[in-house]
């Protein structure tokens, strides 16, 4: 059966070639037993932040965002081979070394026909809830995954599409697409046998030329805009009704709660600060890697 199964192994990146490797590398011993294809997308890379294992590049002079480029590598895929599960996968994230998450994550989607969507756990996400994992069971149902390293079954997107791409800021899309599977008797989860750790603020302010703060202030503004506009005012409401009672943590109010507190508009002169002192971090890090090696 494992010969039959083929997986799409679709990583991003932003200028950030030493996180790309490194998660590449890790991505490409995991799976035993399954055949797949890894399409590292460069998001409109300068020519030395491309990784070294770079597939496909597109022109993005604004950066229009993880699920922008998801959905570029989603097309790409689609166009190369016919694949039963995609595996997206942000390039700030790190996978215990002693865990095969790509082959966990497919056992437990080949066990249950009806879930769409499984990610790993993690457990020191300061962040997000529902993806804290729990000793003695193998997952847990969830109302929204974060947008990490999500594997997604073919039939689902078949029938229901993807993120949209619309979301810039990644902030909300996951969540239209929670919805919209949970109202089609899908079902999304948590993996509690595998987990990863999210670095984190390593492209805005660092990489892209708006802040963290600036990211965070817009994406959280344009979810809650797009949500109340094609949801109306209790999208949050009206997306619970969806979900199955078994869902153990219910994110659409806490979601709601934040996207809706306004953020102040900070000014420009004040993203070229983070950038610079994201400069030197990063050139910080990279001594520090080499007295090491």
């Amino acid at each position: 059966m494992d010969k039959n199964i083929k997986i799409a192994v679709i990583v991003v990146n932003r200028d950030r070639p030493d996180l790309t490797n490194n998660v590449v590398r890790q991505v490409r011993r995991m799976g035993q037993g399954l055949a797949k294809d890894t399409f590292v997308i460069e998001c409109g890379s300068s020519p030395r932040g491309r990784s070294r294992y770079m597939t496909h590049w597109f022109l993005d002079p604004f950066y229009r965002g993880r699920y922008y480029a998801f959905n570029k590598g989603l097309s790409i895929a689609k166009r190369k081979n016919e694949y039963d599960y995609y595996w997206f996968v942000a390039n700030d994230v790190v996978f215990p070394e002693t865990e095969d998450t790509l082959r966990e994550l497919v056992d437990t989607m080949e066990e249950n026909p009806r879930m769409a969507l499984i990610g790993p756990g993690e457990p020191s996400a300061k962040d997000y809830l529902g993806c804290f994992p729990k000793p003695g069971r193998k997952w847990h149902k969830a109302s929204t995954v974060h947008g990490l390293a999500f594997l997604m079954k073919k039939k689902a997107i078949e029938e229901i599409g993807f993120c949209n791409p619309a979301f810039r800021y990644s902030q909300g899309a996951g969540t239209e697409l929670a919805y919209k599977l949970y109202k089609n008797k899908w079902f999304l989860a948590y993996s509690d046998k595998v987990s990863l750790k999210h670095l984190g603020g390593t492209t805005y302010g660092k990489v892209v030329r708006i802040s963290r703060h600036e990211y965070l202030r817009r994406s959280r503004d344009f979810a809650s805009k797009y949500l109340r506009k094609h949801y109306g005012e209790n999208w949050d409401k009206r997306f619970t009704e969806a979900l199955d009672p078994d869902v153990e943590i219910n994110t659409f109010p806490w979601q709601k709660k934040v996207w809706e507190k306004k953020l102040r508009k900070e000014p420009p002169f004040l993203w070229a600060k983070a950038r610079i002192i994201g400069s030197r971090l990063k050139q910080a890090m990279l001594r520090v890697l080499r007295r090491s090696t």
